[in-house]
């Protein structure tokens, strides 16, 4: 994830509540600060403390080099994790069909720590099977036979995985609220909310 000099809000520790970890594709948009804002504010609303990756406000000056920024970086999210209750997750395609890299370990990294992950996409149809991922981002596919079943392929002859889950099964299986994949931020926030603000 980038980090730039500029924090998301350098009040973060002022909002009450339960910390949640905002993960997601969206810190590589122009508009970076402005979405974290308003996830913060999303959050906040619910009763939740929104950490947003930019939130560290790294200074790249301040490391030897690219690698040593880049493991700063690392580090400074995993600590934001590591503060949170939860993790709030965009699973939105990006740049092909698949979850951002970065948010898939950090879905990990939070489930081993045994954080509930809430996910969202913002697409038409967020449980839509995966195979409809794959079409939509202008892969093709095709059927082959392979141990006497019908088993989808790709163009370079791959697999294409098809449990009738909206995501790669290591990422559908560890979703809370019975693995649902909420069509916003908000549906994702207030579903966490209800889990853990509730008396």
């Amino acid at each position: 994830m980038p980090q730039n000099q500029a924090g998301t809000r350098p009040d973060q520790n002022a909002t009450p509540g339960p910390a949640v970890y905002l993960a997601g594709p969206g810190v590589f948009a122009l508009d970076a600060h402005a979405q974290g804002a308003q996830l913060v504010a999303t959050c906040a609303r619910a009763g939740l403390r929104g950490l947003y990756p930019l939130d560290a406000a790294l200074d790249p000056q301040a490391h030897a080099g690219p690698t040593a920024y880049a493991a700063a970086i690392a580090r400074a999210n995993m600590g934001l994790i590591r503060q949170s209750r939860a993790i709030i997750a965009d699973l939105s395609p990006f740049r092909g069909p698949n979850v951002d890299d970065g948010t898939a370990f950090e879905i990990g990294y939070a489930h081993a720590l045994g954080l509930p992950v809430f996910g969202y996409a913002s697409t038409a149809t967020p449980m839509a099977a995966y195979p409809e991922r794959v079409l939509a981002s202008g892969a093709s596919m095709s059927t082959v036979m392979l141990d006497n079943r019908a088993t989808l392929v790709d163009a370079h002859n791959m697999t294409v995985e098809d449990f009738g889950l909206p995501v790669n099964l290591m990422i559908a299986t560890v979703l809370a609220d019975s693995g649902t994949i909420f069509s916003s931020a908000q549906g994702a926030i207030m579903a966490a909310a209800h889990l853990l603000t509730r008396s």
